[in-house]
């Protein structure tokens, strides 16, 4: 059952120019495709739309931004109040937002929240849904947790879909794992890290691979079913909306012969089913 009544969905994705692979038109069709009265509306990156088509100020944005940042992953704190250079940093990287800005995390809730307020009231009303993928690495610190953990989605409106999560928060292969520990120099750890990568690229995802666009239909449906239903995700790791916690597990569930189990397809004939009854 919808949590109220449906009318149908207005779907608005914003576009990440760092991630050149991506196919916006499939993920878009894949969506239209399964939901009924679904309309799907591709934008810009959106604190570019926000900067020339809702009135937002760079120099303040920059520093709301930046303001998010996480130095300590224990804590997994926001930094609160931001040092001049990373105002500074962040008022370039608005200027160019098919740069990819590395090495820098973003507390995930605060960043969510710095964009939700920049949204229009006429368009935060229910039924319509913003989907912002970002390059940004998100972490949050959930209860329970001894630090902060990178993330892939973070729900509610707007979604926000991290595309530099989707490689660096799943968990890799173990025999990775296992030469790492041989090794104590971070630089090393790294270079070792983008060796097994390659080495394990049909078990791995990466900056610009092309799977990605299938693996994001099924992370925009998350976003979606949580709007419609208040729930995102699934324990069946053959459905779409499974929680992936490693590659291999992500990969399976979004690329080879990615389905929505019958559970959740049955959830999608529900609204089939209200709207016939109108």
């Amino acid at each position: 059952m919808t949590l109220r009544p449906y009318r149908g969905l207005r779907l608005i994705i914003y576009r990440d120019p760092s991630t050149r692979t991506l196919v916006y038109e499939e993920i878009a069709e894949y969506l239209q495709s399964l939901i009924p009265l679904c309309t799907i509306e591709l934008r810009e990156e959106f604190l570019t739309h926000a900067l020339r088509e809702w009135g937002a100020k760079p120099r303040v944005l920059a520093r709301s931004i930046a303001s998010s940042r996480v130095v300590d992953i224990l804590s997994g704190e926001p930094v609160g109040e931001p040092l001049p250079g990373e105002i500074f940093f962040e008022e370039r990287a608005l200027a160019r937002p098919d740069k990819r800005v590395g090495g820098i995390l973003y507390e995930g809730y605060t960043f969510q929240n710095i964009l939700r307020r920049l949204i229009p009231s006429s368009e935060m009303r229910y039924g319509i849904l913003h989907t912002v993928l970002t390059q940004r690495l998100l972490v949050t610190k959930e209860w329970g947790e001894g630090r902060a953990h990178a993330r892939t989605i973070i729900l509610c409106n707007p979604t926000l879909i991290s595309t530099t999560g989707l490689v660096e928060a799943p968990a890799l292969p173990p025999e990775i794992y296992m030469r790492l520990q041989l090794l104590s120099s971070p630089d090393m750890q790294q270079i070792v890290i983008e060796e097994e990568k390659q080495r394990h690229r049909d078990r791995v995802l990466t900056l610009g691979d092309e799977r990605l666009t299938e693996v994001l239909k099924g992370y925009t449906l998350m976003g979606v079913f949580y709007h419609l239903f208040g729930e995102a995700f699934c324990g069946n790791p053959r459905c779409r909306l499974y929680n992936a916690h490693t590659h291999e597990e992500l990969i399976e569930a979004q690329t080879k012969g990615a389905e929505l189990c019958a559970t959740h397809r049955d959830k999608l004939n529900t609204l089939q089913g209200t709207l016939s009854m109108r």
